[in-house]
């Protein structure tokens, strides 16, 4: 349940982040300091940053477990 929710969030985040390029959010609204497109590219990128933060301890720390002790398995018939 977990992955499948961070995976539609990544995913939700990527296309979020390319919609003012398609003249989607486009308008020249300001929001605070920043304008909308800006200011949405901002929180989409802060988004795929924490994705990417989380990315490691979902998938490639375990990754890693399972290769050494893999390693260590087949280590003693050498």
């Amino acid at each position: 349940m977990n992955r499948k929710l961070f995976w539609l969030v990544l995913i939700l985040a990527l296309i979020g982040s390319w919609l003012p390029y398609f003249n989607i959010l486009n308008e020249l609204v300001w929001v605070g300091p920043l304008s909308l497109p800006l200011a949405w590219v901002l929180t989409c990128n802060i988004v795929l940053t924490l994705c990417a933060i989380a990315l490691y301890p979902l998938y490639f720390k375990p990754l890693s477990e399972r290769i050494d002790a893999f390693e260590r398995k087949e280590g003693g018939h050498e």
